[in-house]
């Protein structure tokens, strides 16, 4: 098992990732098995390390200490130009200014671990202050370890979320974009024996949206699009070798919607997912994982057809150079979708990266994806192009500047098409972080 310091760091990078206001993953959603594979598989690489996971102890930012307490504080600010805010075809573009303040504390008391984070994230229109929007993020997580090959972690996250308008499944014909709150939780458990590690966790998440007007200022009724998601994951893996290993993971999901959609359809529904697959090693160059397997949700309703098919997941790092990282990304599952007349929609992803370590303090990247939604039980499609570049030039370790550019072009087809529009978004930003 990880020794206390390498309990700290991720611990540490787990409370950042709570941080992310827009980011919906929280760790209940996550593999069960993740920790397994980073610390048996991932990381033996005698050296090798890909451009974003490498260590810069010169740059790195440094928490302050209280006691045995580390705590993060960080604030970002960025301006963005959008040139379609609305994500429609008659675009309107402005200018955004962004505040997110951060706050992140961890600590290791004997076998026991512990993080919270705290971050606000504010969205200010420069031209449409209609448009401008304030989100919040609490986090917290504990893991024990009554044994050495024996773990036990819960944790919590809640509040306030702006969904993005350029999601497949944003209404249509709203003022202002949609928020609502959430409240999640999670417990689970992992075991080791020698090679072999079993892992299950427990969730629940439950969202409550806003209502939305429409151009004439008439109130858009969102209480079907509330609900409560119960998950349970079970999942083992066998390291076959310290450069391979294999893995099966299954997936239960049960969503309660309380307020039925207009024609009194409901919208509750179970389903599952299992995979199973391999995380490898082929050379010191190349690593990755892949994972095959089938999905299906069925609806309380015969309203609503069950959506089943091949689930899929798959990541390849070609390390080409020290300086250099190519990425590969795909995937294949169901999403939940608000869309009226549906319940769900399949979406199918693939996406290509490349890290460059220009200097020791200067990362640039660069990156195109596609995605493809079919939806259910409407004949709707979208075809979804992007492409972005990115530069991260570190001035210290409590000063970083970045800046990106952002490219969405979304097509659609079906008798019953949704939006097209093409999007270009710029930011710059300063972050200052540590002490």
């Amino acid at each position: 098992m990880l020794k206390a310091s390498a309990h700290r760091w991720r611990y540490g990078a787990l409370a950042f990732g709570l941080l992310i206001p827009g980011q919906l993953l929280a760790q209940s959603n996550t593999p069960v098995l993740q920790d397994f594979r980073d610390q048996n598989i991932r990381f033996k690489r005698d050296g090798l390390v890909s451009v974003l996971d490498r260590p810069q102890p010169l740059y790195d930012p440094v928490p302050y200490r209280i006691g045995s307490v580390e705590v993060m504080p960080r604030i970002s600010a960025d301006a963005t130009y959008n040139s379609n805010i609305y994500a429609i075809d008659d675009a309107t573009d402005d200018l955004i200014f962004r505040v997110r303040p951060q706050l992140s504390a961890n600590t290791v008391a004997g076998d026991f671990a512990l993080s919270g984070a705290a971050a606000l994230d504010h969205r200010e229109y420069l031209d449409n202050g209609n448009q401008s929007s304030t989100d919040f993020t609490l986090g917290f997580n504990a893991r024990y370890e009554p044994g050495r090959d024996t773990q036990v972690y819960i944790g919590t996250r809640s509040g306030r979320e702006t969904q993005d308008r350029a999601d497949p499944d944003f209404p249509f014909n709203l003022q202002q974009a949609i928020q609502f709150d959430f409240a999640s939780a999670y417990v689970g458990a992992s075991h080791s024996f020698n090679r072999l590690r079993i892992a299950g966790r427990l969730g629940a998440e439950k969202r409550d949206y806003e209502d939305g007007r429409d151009a004439l200022g008439a109130v858009i009724d969102q209480d079907f699009r509330n609900r409560t998601l119960y998950t349970a994951d079970l999942a083992a893996e066998y390291g076959i070798s310290p450069k391979t290993s294999a893995y099966i993971n299954l997936s239960l999901n049960k969503r309660d919607f309380p307020a039925p959609v207009i024609g009194g359809k409901e919208r509750d529904s179970k389903g599952f997912e299992i995979t199973a697959g391999t995380s490898f090693e082929l050379s010191k160059l190349i690593r990755g994982e892949v994972g095959l397997g089938y999905f299906k949700q069925d609806f309380k309703s015969n309203e609503f057809r069950a959506a089943k098919g091949l689930a899929a997941n798959a990541r390849l790092e070609y390390l080409m150079t020290p300086l250099v990282t190519w990425t590969l990304t795909a995937g294949r599952s169901v999403q939940e979708s608000s869309t009226l007349g549906t319940g769900v929609y399949v979406a199918t992803t693939a996406g290509l990266r490349a890290d460059y370590e220009l200097r020791r303090n200067l990362i640039v990247s660069a990156g195109i994806n596609y995605e493809h939604d079919k939806f259910e039980d409407i004949d709707r499609k979208y075809g979804i192009w992007g492409g972005s570049a990115s530069a991260t030039y570190k001035l210290s370790p409590r000063y970083a500047l970045r800046a990106q550019y952002d490219y969405r072009d979304q097509s659609t087809s079906g008798a019953v098409p949704g939006r097209e529009f093409a999007r270009h978004r710029l930011m710059l930003g300063i972050t200052v972080q540590g002490m």
